[in-house]
C-alpha cells in the first residue's frame, strides 16, 4: 500500500499485475477499514506504518496511529 493511494484509490503502479483488480481490491479494503474503524498495517506507509482510515467523498485519509513509546 502507497500513500498516494489514498487519495487516488484507484490509481495503479507498474508492480500491480491486475491493475484493475488491485485498484477494485484497494477501494473495497479502504471502504470496509474506514467503515469499521480497524487499523491497517502496511508496508509504504509512513512510521510506524500504522493507521487508521477515514473516507473523504471519493478518496480516504490516512489517519497515523499515535506511537506511544
Amino acid at each position: 500500500m502507497f500513500q498516494p493511494g489514498f487519495d487516488k484509490p484507484d490509481w495503479h503502479n507498474g508492480f500491480d499485475h491486475d491493475p484493475e483488480e488491485t485498484a477494485r481490491f484497494r477501494i473495497r479494503l479502504l471502504t470496509e477499514l474506514a467503515a469499521r474503524g480497524e487499523q491497517l498495517v502496511a508496508t509504504h506507509l509512513p512510521f510506524p506504518s500504522v493507521c487508521h482510515v477515514a473516507a473523504d467523498g471519493s478518496a480516504f485519509r490516512f489517519v497515523p496511529a499515535v506511537w506511544d513509546y
